[in-house]
């Protein structure tokens, strides 16, 4: 009885230490292989894409850079991966990649089979349609009955297709694949009307040289997107730990430490403050940073939410989008950050 005793106690403590092994993975594996590799929509040529000296830029390169900076000690040991919606759980489960920035449906059919785990929302987006013929435009009502180019089994088909039957416009939906094959459709004029996300639809405007000025990107909005990170199931420790680098950046704005003033930055006298700054060190350390002073040096170099928003998106980006729901709680919008205790 002893002996089996023993035997079944060690059999646990041996589940145990796989379970905490397959928990903290996600951190050995960037740590063995020194890179943080994120999957993003590279097609699109928006959320991460190389300029003209082969440097990666873009909303997903740079919060990708802000985990690296974190995780490795180095913002630039980073690769970015195209991941296509239908791949998110394989790259996933399979370590291709570390964490999805973005550009995975998400929805509690898709949060039950899906093997990959939302982290935080990274920003929120805004499914609208790009049009022909809109200067000719006065309302919706103008397109009724006119195909739409959409991808297939996506939150922007469904929201579509509510938005359809609400105002009672006939519109018939083209399906693909995804993003790219959708834009590729509307370019040979196979519809009207394609709709996807404000971001990407502005990129297709700018980038594919459309010099009709009566294609526009309609005003009309037929959902706010929450935009999630993703990371695996499996690896809950990567997971969490993410969670807080994120947060770390939006609540360095709530608090209103930037690039510009984080070497003054005075009145660190609340313990979230101080943990968040690396002053008192230990829950940064048990997050396993490369250094519990990361915060400074990536507020240095990248700076905090709201001017990676800007730079990327907003008023320094091509994009000019407004922040509007991208604005932290406290001036108006859903970002909600989180003290660090």
């Amino acid at each position: 009885m002893k002996l089996k005793f023993v035997f079944c106690c060690f059999l646990s403590l041996t589940f145990a230490s796989e379970a905490l092994a397959a928990a903290d993975a996600g951190l050995r594996y960037m740590q063995t292989r020194g890179v943080v590799r994120c999957g993003t929509d590279l097609s699109a040529q928006t959320y991460a894409y190389k300029d003209e000296n082969g440097y990666w830029r873009g909303i997903d390169a740079d919060l990708c850079r802000v985990l690296a900076l974190a995780v490795l000690g180095d913002k630039e040991r980073i690769e970015m991966v195209n991941v296509s919606t239908n791949m998110v759980s394989k790259y996933l489960t399979t370590n291709k990649i570390d964490i999805m920035l973005g550009g995975a449906p998400y929805s509690a059919s898709n949060e039950i089979r899906s093997l990959a785990t939302p982290v935080d929302i990274i920003y929120y987006d805004k499914q609208m349609f790009l049009a022909r013929n809109a200067d000719k435009a006065t309302s919706m009502e103008d397109y009724k009955g006119q195909k739409v180019c959409v991808v297939n089994n996506s939150d922007d088909q469904y929201n579509l297709e509510e938005y359809n039957a609400r105002y009672n416009l006939d519109l018939k939906p083209l399906f693909f694949s995804n993003n790219q094959r959708a834009k590729e459709a509307f370019l040979l004029n196979r519809c009207t009307l394609l709709t996807g996300n404000a971001l990407f639809l502005t990129n297709v405007l700018k980038s594919t040289g459309i010099k009709d000025t009566t294609t526009q990107v309609l005003p009309e909005v037929i959902s706010v997107k929450p935009v999630y990170a993703f990371a695996s199931k499996g690896n809950n420790t990567w997971r969490i730990s993410a969670k807080w680098l994120l947060n770390a950046l939006k609540l360095a704005e709530d608090i209103g430490i930037t690039s510009e003033n984080i070497d003054i930055f005075i009145g660190v006298s609340d313990t979230s403050t101080k943990n968040l700054l690396g002053v008192n060190p230990d829950l940064w350390n048990k997050f396993k940073v490369q250094n519990p002073q990361w915060l400074r040096q990536e507020l240095k170099e990248l700076g905090n939410y709201g001017e990676i928003y800007e730079r990327n998106l907003g008023k320094k980006s091509e994009f000019k989008l407004e922040r509007e729901q991208n604005k932290l709680m406290k001036d108006g919008g859903l970002i909600i950050p989180q003290p660090f205790l």
